[in-house]
């Protein structure tokens, strides 16, 4: 579950930077800015296919490199900063855990207020999860990244554009390409379930 400690977390890979020197003002606005989307950008890289072993110490790598460049953000626009940050955070995070062929299972991101399903319910919405989280894992990561942040973030296909720094068209043609992927994977686990009587997702 990801924790909104009280001071600025600090990650083993952020030790080595120098601390940043804010204000006080900026230091509230920091502070602001963790408490307000630190579960969702935890909850970012998670979908991004970063594991669960990995994602307290990722999530808080974006919010450090923040704290560090926090004078460039512009009032306002900290969660595209933060989600730039993150896409970079988990790209690099996702390319160590392909060359050490990680094989830990994903979890998904707690709900903020906890709800008590049925264990049907439950039972359910792990299967959709498993399901969800196989077809992501076998899309490549630019495609992945714009469906995640497209369908599951809800980000305007202007909004990824003005993110990655493409032209609308692009980010209009990658998100295509990603849905038709996203498809076709779906369609052969899909396919591949049903010979398999039994087995989950």
């Amino acid at each position: 579950m990801p924790q909104r400690s009280q001071a600025l977390p600090l990650t083993a890979a952020s030790r080595a930077q120098p601390v940043p020197r804010v204000d006080e003002a900026s230091s509230r606005g920091l502070r602001s800015a963790f408490e307000a989307h630190y579960a969702s950008i935890w909850r970012l890289l998670r979908r991004l296919g970063v594991r669960e072993a990995q994602l307290d110490d990722c999530a808080q790598e974006v919010f450090w490199v923040a704290a560090r460049r926090f004078a460039e953000i512009e009032p306002g626009r900290e969660h595209p900063f933060l989600y730039g940050v993150a896409l970079r955070v988990a790209a690099q995070e996702v390319r160590r855990q392909r060359a050490q062929q990680a094989g830990v299972a994903l979890d998904a991101a707690p709900p903020l207020v906890a709800a008590d399903p049925s264990p049907e319910q439950a039972l359910a919405a792990r299967e959709e999860r498993a399901l969800l989280d196989r077809v992501l894992d076998a899309m490549g990561h630019e495609l992945r990244e714009v469906l995640v942040l497209f369908e599951l973030e809800g980000l305007s296909v202007q909004a990824i554009a003005a993110l990655y720094g493409i032209p609308l068209g692009t980010a209009s043609s990658r998100l295509r390409r990603a849905r038709e992927e996203f498809s076709a994977i779906a369609k052969r686990v899909r396919a591949k379930l049903a010979t398999q009587p039994g087995d989950g997702p």
